[in-house]
């Protein structure tokens, strides 16, 4: 049989499939969000480990204790850096202010002038600063937050 015979018998045999043939296809997509499966597959889950969906809602659940707990502490530790942070600047700038003043009562008055009168702009500045950054933070994640 030469190489044409055979060529032609093929297309006429893929014609003939093709015709005789009512082929369908089918596709679809299924899109699912969240820490949990979809219900339906946690029914698919459960048949094939009985107790399977239970067990992951359970692990969902110890993990979001978990998530929470961590952001609780972080939050506690933010907050007790703010309160440190504060106090220590509030110490520093009262230092200095009286040291300034101890330094003009002892006829240094320059040198009391240039270290009471810098405390104050310093800690404005510093103060200002880190508002400013928190307040870059918290818009940045309100960002995230509107973005998911």
């Amino acid at each position: 049989m030469s190489k044409k015979h055979r060529s032609s018998q093929l297309q006429n045999r893929s014609q003939q499939l093709s015709t005789s043939q009512n082929k369908s296809l089918s596709a679809g997509f299924q899109f699912h969000r969240g820490p949990l499966p979809s219900p339906k597959d946690l029914d698919e889950y459960d048949k094939i480990v009985p107790g399977a969906a239970e067990r992951i809602i359970s692990m969902a659940e110890e993990q979001a204790k978990h998530r929470q707990g961590l952001e609780k502490v972080v939050i506690e530790s933010d907050i007790k850096d703010s309160k440190t942070g504060l106090y220590f600047g509030f110490i520093i700038g009262l230092v200095a202010i009286i040291s300034g003043t101890i330094c003009i009562v002892y006829g240094h008055s320059i040198a009391g002038g240039v270290l009471g009168g810098s405390a104050v702009p310093g800690l404005t500045a510093v103060f200002v600063y880190g508002s400013r950054q928190r307040r870059r933070e918290r818009e940045a994640k309100q960002q995230q937050i509107s973005a998911k």
